[in-house]
């Protein structure tokens, strides 16, 4: 009969040895591997249209920064530059 495996957030003292927490918890992770890989490599379809908003607006946010750069850097090229 197998002991059930101790979560981590109980003491080691009340669940036995640190070498029976690790070993339940590599299986537990063994177990659960395939599926999250599976839901890594298929994705969701339904949050593809918020990445791709997300995405447009980190562009739009971006080229405004570079914007603001070069007219800064112009802005001091044209302070400083010989009447």
């Amino acid at each position: 009969m197998a002991t059930p495996s101790p979560s981590p957030s109980q003491p080691l003292s009340d669940t036995g040895s640190y070498v029976d927490w690790m070993r339940a918890r590599q299986r537990r992770d063994r177990q659960h591997r395939p599926a999250i890989t599976l839901r890594q490599c298929t994705g969701d379809g339904s949050e593809a249209a918020n990445v791709h908003a997300q995405e447009q607006a980190w562009a739009e946010r971006h080229a405004h920064e570079r914007r603001l750069q070069a007219s800064a850097i112009a802005q001091i090229r044209h302070e400083k530059a010989p009447a």
